[in-house]
């Protein structure tokens, strides 16, 4: 039997703080600072079993019923919580030197997907999320005409269609170009736009390997204007420090896919080549990204997760700000003004980690077939 199965190693290595969320958040009540550089997550079970022990259950309960901005951490100190307390009770902790909170706030985390012996991993499925973008903007550049259609109805949808449900906007449109990208398959007794003829079924992505705690760190969402001022969020995020590197296994059924890892490396080459042309090179002392360029996982930005660029090229700043009118983006994040800027989206999400700004998700990208 001809084994049509190829099966490359992934290497990817973060060029910044990467967030992949588990959808959970830490509230002021549920974690501690430690002088001005980490924080505690403790386990919660274990501390109140210990209060209860102390007489101090009372206290603890009206403490998380006050809708006050006292942090655990001060609520500690003033029970006069012993430290060796708070070090048996620590499950992580996490750097958090370059945090600048509102003056006497605690925020809130955001907590990153964990496996469950509580190590930190990426989901093969993030993975392959991103490569499906990616891949579906390599098409539309090399296929400009098979698109052509369907560019035009999207265009004209975003001109044209009125008080949209936010969910929906473009949702059919969407779908209709990841079937002309994708669904080549052609089974028996099925329709194009049916999911079993996606040759995509026939790439799968493992998860990463399992990461330590000691590659977190926490970073705080900073919006860089195009005009060049910054602002701190009150949004801290459990993310994978720069400089680590991940690996994952692909798995490619040729009899399926087509797709080799030169295929996906030119078609992330062309990608970070749309990034930086149509929105990262309008922020002054940004660089043009090495061709190994990917942005994976939250806060990485609207652009590394579409193709409307890949579309419409310089055309998608007169596009991009109807699109966020229509699904419902806030007015004052003012993107009226996207196209007098010269760039939609006009800030770009950035953090810092020990005293550097790097962008959120940049990552680079090694892939070697197995022998």
């Amino acid at each position: 039997m001809i084994n049509t199965l190829k099966v490359y190693d992934i290497d990817l290595t973060t060029r910044g703080p990467v967030f992949v969320g588990n959808g959970n958040e830490l509230k002021k009540n549920e974690y501690f600072n430690v002088g001005r550089k980490k924080v505690v997550i403790p386990r919660l079970d274990m501390m109140y079993a210990d209060l209860v022990k102390m007489n101090r259950q009372k206290s603890y309960e009206n403490y998380m019923l006050r809708n006050n901005m006292l942090g655990l951490g001060q609520w500690l100190r003033e029970e006069r919580i012993s430290d060796d307390y708070i070090e048996k009770w620590k499950r992580y902790e996490l750097d958090s030197g370059d945090v600048i909170p509102e003056r006497g706030r605690q925020l809130q985390i955001m907590t990153c997907i964990k496996d469950p012996y509580g190590n930190p991993y990426i989901p093969g499925s993030s993975f392959k999320g991103m490569l499906r973008t990616i891949l579906l903007a390599y098409d539309i550049r090399k296929n400009s005409d098979k698109y052509s259609q369907l560019k035009y109805e999207i265009e004209r949808t975003i001109k044209t269609e009125q008080h949209p449900k936010r969910t929906q906007f473009l949702s059919r449109q969407g779908k209709s170009v990841e079937v002309s990208a994708f669904n080549t398959l052609q089974r028996l007794d099925t329709k194009k736009s049916d999911a079993v003829n996606d040759f995509m079924s026939g790439l799968i992505v493992s998860d990463s390997d399992p990461l330590s705690i000691d590659n977190l760190t926490l970073c705080q969402k900073i919006e860089h204007h195009v005009e060049g001022r910054d602002k701190n969020l009150n949004l801290l995020r459990e993310c994978i420090k720069p400089g680590i590197r991940i690996h994952f296994t692909m798995t490619i059924d040729t009899s399926l896919c087509k797709l080799n890892d030169r295929d996906i490396m030119s078609a992330i080459s062309d990608f970070a080549t749309v990034y930086y042309d149509m929105f990262l090179c309008k922020y002054k002392k940004s660089n043009r990204p090495d061709d190994n360029t990917v942005w994976l996982g939250g806060g990485a930005g609207f652009v590394s997760k579409t193709v409307i660029y890949s579309l419409f090229g310089d055309e998608g700043i007169e596009l991009v700000p109807d699109i966020f009118a229509k699904t419902g983006v806030p007015k004052d994040h003012k993107h009226n003004r996207d196209r007098s800027l010269g760039v939609s989206p006009h800030i770009l999400k950035l953090t810092s980690y020990r005293g550097k700004m790097y962008e959120f998700g940049k990552c680079s990208v090694k892939i070697t077939e197995k022998k």
